[in-house]
């Protein structure tokens, strides 16, 4: 973050007088140095390093009525906040043009999801979009369902939305037969949603010129 987003970096936040902040970080940045019992509060993952405060700006909505940029704009309704951040890695590395994130999904910057993307959520693209139930079939929407056409012999169009389902409750109905599958092994239901969404943002990517 200090050497990508220094501008995003509001504060340097360690355990008592340990670990200070690099001598080359922003001079704006602060340096909060905690007790240890609210320290442990904020290390959510228990790794005893400095924790930097970040400054996130706020995520423009979207509407079906706007519709889609040209090329992939992937649909995000996963709960699950690590699914969200490694999907949004995939995403970025794919080249997606818009990443809008659903009301059933979790949000971007729970710092599961940060962690997850490795990063690449600040790189992204966001934008705040409705819940799963109200996208409209008169977007062209790509969804990704085991009912649907070999994702292999499938032509995408110029601008379409790519859609996973939600972990457990999958699809709304309307979209199942109208997508596209990745065919598996008989001996695996289905792939992991976030797995089947990179390897659907790959085969689209080498499409591209």
């Amino acid at each position: 973050m200090l050497v990508r987003f220094p501008e995003k970096c509001v504060a340097w936040i360690s355990r008592g007088d340990r670990n200070p902040p690099p001598d080359d970080s922003p001079r704006r940045m602060m340096w909060y140095q905690l007790a240890p019992p609210l320290y442990e509060t904020l290390d959510l993952f228990g790794t005893s390093y400095p924790i930097v405060l970040v400054k996130i700006e706020e995520i423009p909505k979207w509407t079906p009525s706007e519709g889609l940029s040209e090329g992939c704009s992937l649909f995000v309704p996963f709960q699950d906040p690590e699914n969200v951040g490694a999907v949004i890695r995939s995403a970025v590395a794919f080249g997606a043009a818009a990443i809008i994130m659903l009301a059933e999904a979790a949000n971007p910057y729970h710092p599961k999801s940060v962690r997850a993307s490795g990063g690449a959520v600040f790189r992204a693209n966001l934008l705040e979009g409705p819940s799963i139930q109200d996208l409209s079939q008169d977007l062209p929407v790509v969804a990704l369902s085991k009912e649907g056409k070999g994702i292999s012999d499938f032509k995408f169009p110029a601008k379409f939305g790519l859609l996973p389902g939600i972990e457990g409750p999958g699809l709304p109905d309307r979209f199942r037969k109208a997508g596209v599958s990745i065919p598996v092994s008989r001996e695996v239901e289905s792939l992991n949603a976030v797995v089947a969404t990179a390897v659907a943002l790959f085969v689209w990517a080498q499409t591209q010129d």
